[in-house]
Formats: C-alpha cells, structure tokens, sequence
C-alpha cells in the first residue's frame, strides 16, 4: 500500500535525521501467516533508554506518527527491552 510505504519513508527520515539517538533500524513486510493481522515491522536501536524517551517525545516522530500512521495503522504492538550494544552503523 502507498500509504504504508509513505508512512516508513517519513519515519525512516526521521530516523535518519537523528544519529544522536538511534544506532540502527531496519524495517521490512510481515511474510508470517500466523500473524498477518501486521503487515509490516520496525526495529530501532537507541543509544540509550534515555535517547528513546527523547525520540519518542519528539514534535517530529508525533507528527510523522499522527499524519502519516494513525490514518493507516488498525492494530499496532511495541516492544521496549534492553539488548547489548553491537556495531555502530546505521543500516
């Protein structure tokens, strides 16, 4: 759906535009029939739980989240855990 690809083509700007706060990310299609209520997936890594509350506070993840995923988005799932830190580049 264009809709979609537009919403993570906005995110990932976003994204990008904030290197002090997020290591890596990645975003691809749900190709799992048991869950094909979700179409598509997002994984970020921070910098630091303190650079998620940041991000996550941003006007411009907000906006891009009200503007671009709220009228496309029917059913959402975030997981929030703490891993350790491998590599540094943004993919």
């Amino acid at each position: 759906d264009n809709q979609v690809e537009h919403a993570l083509a906005s995110l990932a700007t976003v994204m990008l535009e904030s290197p002090s706060l997020i290591v890596q990310f990645t975003q691809g299609l749900n190709f799992n029939p048991s869950s094909k209520e979700y179409t598509h997936g997002v994984v970020i890594r921070f910098r630091s739980v303190e650079a998620f509350e940041i991000f996550i506070r941003s006007q411009e993840y907000k906006n891009v989240w009200i503007s671009k995923f709220q009228p496309v988005v029917q059913k959402s799932l975030s997981l929030h855990f703490l891993v350790d830190p491998v590599g540094t580049e943004i993919m």
